[in-house]
């Protein structure tokens, strides 16, 4: 069973000396230089939406969103095709290409300060909201998948997983966070992020 759509939110480290606006010319660099592996169409300007989606890198696959949910800004990834075999799959590749995004833009130095991505906390959205209301059983349906998952990344590290919401309005969202993990780097050289 795969959601229609699953999303992965990696959290700036720095937000308050963010400049939101200088996404948009990074972005629009990375379609015409091709920096991703995968087909990036546009990039679309929802800023003056409170709390809302930000900058976003709009894919045929994927896109890429600098979000600002909750008061919390960071890099959210979207995986709109389900291409892959199972649930496990679908959360690999979503975390293999939000790290990957989220280490090129660390990288960019349009950012000044440079931005820094929280390697400690994630937050995991399952769009379907048929097959994965936002309940305590969902939490449950795919515990087992997300903790492979995470323990591909972080290792022997403990990550404790915590349901976002609990009003069934919501979008099911899990917050994983594990104590010791400093750099995207590092969770980029597990082996079910390669």
């Amino acid at each position: 069973m795969l959601p229609f759509r699953t999303q992965v939110k990696l959290f700036l480290d720095n937000p308050a000396s963010i400049d939101v606006g200088v996404f948009s010319g990074v972005f629009q660099r990375w379609i015409q230089d091709n920096v991703l592996d995968e087909l990036i169409i546009d990039v679309a300007d929802y800023r003056h939406v409170f709390e809302g989606p930000g900058i976003v890198l709009i894919g045929h696959a994927s896109d890429y969103f600098i979000e600002n949910r909750d008061g919390r800004l960071g890099l959210l990834y979207t995986r709109k095709r389900q291409t892959d075999a199972n649930l496990q799959n679908q959360l690999q590749t979503a975390f293999r290409l939000a790290l990957t995004a989220a280490e090129l833009l660390q990288a960019e130095s349009a950012f000044e300060p440079r931005l820094k991505f929280r390697a400690d906390e994630v937050e995991i959205r399952l769009l379907d909201r048929l097959q994965f209301p936002n309940q305590p059983e969902t939490l449950e349906l795919v515990k087992d998948d997300l903790n492979a998952v995470l323990t591909g990344l972080y290792g022997d590290k403990t990550v404790n997983l915590t349901a976002a919401y609990a009003d069934p309005r919501y979008v099911f969202t899990v917050h994983a966070h594990a104590e010791g993990v400093t750099a995207i780097s590092d969770l980029l050289l597990q082996p079910s992020a390669e």
